[in-house]
């Protein structure tokens, strides 16, 4: 009977219904941190000669942060990371800092507590080396 009452719905109206169930699930589903990340990770970031000490944070429930020292381009306070997505060993994420586009970086978790990252940010390369405080 449902199955007959869905056959007269319109498509448009399918369409739309159909995205609305995907909105929720995506909006329900958050990535959680998986445990070996939660925490603060600090260490070295290089810019061709530029150098710094950069902070990235991973909370329980699947959000997080990154603040830069002599970065003044990006910044000097902690921004949220957005489009966070934990893939095995790997984290990609962005944040939006100061520059005219967004710092889209990635880490790879290496041993324990290391991570080797780099990043794409206002067209410069930016690399990166964190170890978990």
């Amino acid at each position: 009977m449902l199955f007959n009452q869905i056959k007269k719905i319109s498509m448009p109206l399918k369409t739309f219904l159909a995205l609305c169930v995907f909105a929720l699930a995506t909006i329900a589903h958050a990535d959680e941190a998986p445990q070996k990340y939660i925490g603060t990770w600090s260490g070295a970031w290089y810019e061709g000669m530029t150098s710094g000490t950069l902070w990235l944070t991973f909370n329980p429930e699947g959000t997080g942060s990154i603040r830069f020292t002599n970065l003044e381009k990006f910044g000097k306070t902690v921004t949220l990371l957005s489009s966070i997505r934990f893939l095995g060993n790997r984290i990609n994420f962005t944040a939006d800092g100061d520059g005219a586009k967004d710092f889209v970086g990635h880490v790879f978790l290496i041993g324990e507590d290391k991570f080797r990252g780099s990043a794409e940010y206002d067209g410069v390369a930016v690399t990166f080396r964190l170890s978990k405080e």
